[in-house]
């Protein structure tokens, strides 16, 4: 299982799991999408969880802004989650 993180407008985060792709947001215990305020926020968080692979997608006003909808534009990165 993958873990799909991505920031969103406020310096916050949302996360999802999945295989090849996003396919289930985190929620909480009233079944609210989760959002956290840093990377170690998240961290914290899902601690004691194994993940195969963490991506990050940085969303940046600049895509809005230009009208960047392209989902193979965004910058996406691995990340040690170790």
């Amino acid at each position: 299982m993958n873990l799909f993180i991505e920031s969103i407008e406020g310096g916050t985060y949302i996360a999802a799991v999945g295989g090849e792709s996003a396919e289930r947001l985190l929620h909480d215990n009233y079944r609210d999408k989760m959002a956290f305020q840093s990377l170690s926020d998240l961290k914290e968080q899902l601690a004691g969880q194994n993940f195969d692979n963490v991506w990050l997608k940085q969303n940046t006003p600049y895509d809005e802004m230009c009208g960047s909808h392209d989902e193979n534009q965004k910058l996406t990165i691995e990340l040690n989650w170790r």
